[in-house]
């Protein structure tokens, strides 16, 4: 199994520890409350050393870490890196705690215990679905290889949208800074926003990004996509106005204009022809661009 470079492994070290020591001053305020005690952040999923699509949503979910009675899912044996009874965030920072835990963000879906609720399983639906349909997968080695981040690596109980220091946090110095810096650690084919509104962050981020027109899918005219291009990362970019891993992709339970119901947008089936929906215009696009 191919590793990260040593320069790689050097950025991603210290990435990791300036996104700790901005979890323990979240600890030590306000956040406190809805912080998962014993987690640590996780600043990506999946193997970076191949070069991959990136998607972006928020942050680790709860569901990635807690049962629905508020326990852990698993121990220090799972997929992230737990904190030892008594071990601060403060003592975690040792070069061998630092690794071990870079090794699962690579080695994240390789691992029992991952969180395929919401990534999807192999040749299932959700991210997945959607995925396998623009020619890429998390799982299947023969496809484009996928990575996934968030803009906030820190785990929360509740969903960050119904946090309302959210908007504080998107505009600290960390928030402004810390995601740009970290997509300068990967390989990448491009860029996928999973939502309309990590379409809009990421437009507020990198204002070098010169978008096209949002345009609908055909067949799916209420799944709603852009196209992009970063300058300064060398990148295209796209916006899903949806979310391939929640259910009816956050369009509620209506139909379209001709008449499917937004429950077919979200089978499995659906979202791999969304997926090569996506793929034929990107391809199209950047034909007519040359």
């Amino acid at each position: 199994m191919r590793t990260l470079t040593s320069g790689q492994l050097k950025r991603a070290k210290k990435l990791l520890t300036e996104a700790v020591q901005h979890q323990i001053e979240l600890k030590n305020g306000r956040m406190k409350e809805e912080l998962i005690e014993g987690t640590t952040p996780v600043l990506w999923f999946g193997d970076a050393t191949k070069k991959s699509w990136l998607t972006v949503a928020t942050n680790p979910s709860a569901g990635q870490f807690l049962k629905k009675d508020g326990t852990l899912r698993f121990d220090s044996t799972g997929p992230f890196f737990l904190l030892d009874p008594g071990m601060s965030l403060e003592t975690y920072l040792t070069d061998d705690n630092l690794e071990q835990s870079i090794r699962k963000f690579n080695d994240y879906f390789k691992q029992k215990d991952i969180y395929k609720t919401w990534f999807g399983k192999e040749q299932g639906g959700k991210l997945e679905g959607f995925l396998n349909g623009l020619g890429a997968s998390l799982y299947d080695s023969s496809l484009q290889s996928v990575i996934h981040t968030d803009f906030f690596p820190f785990p929360t109980k509740r969903y960050m949208g119904t946090i309302s220091m959210r908007h504080e946090l998107e505009q600290s110095v960390f928030g402004q800074t810390f995601f740009m810096k970290l997509l300068a650690l990967f390989s990448l084919h491009g860029i996928i926003l999973l939502g309309r509104e990590h379409t809009d962050r990421f437009r507020k981020l990198d204002s070098s990004t010169v978008w096209e027109n949002p345009f609908s899918l055909p067949d799916y005219p209420d799944a709603v996509v852009e196209f992009g291009y970063s300058a300064e990362l060398g990148l295209p970019v796209i916006g899903l106005h949806f979310k391939p891993s929640e259910q009816f992709l956050g369009l509620g339970s209506r139909v379209d204009e001709n008449g499917r119901s937004h429950g077919t947008y979200g089978s499995a089936n659906g979202l791999r022809e969304i997926g090569q929906h996506v793929r034929e215009k990107l391809e199209a696009f950047y034909e007519a661009e040359d």
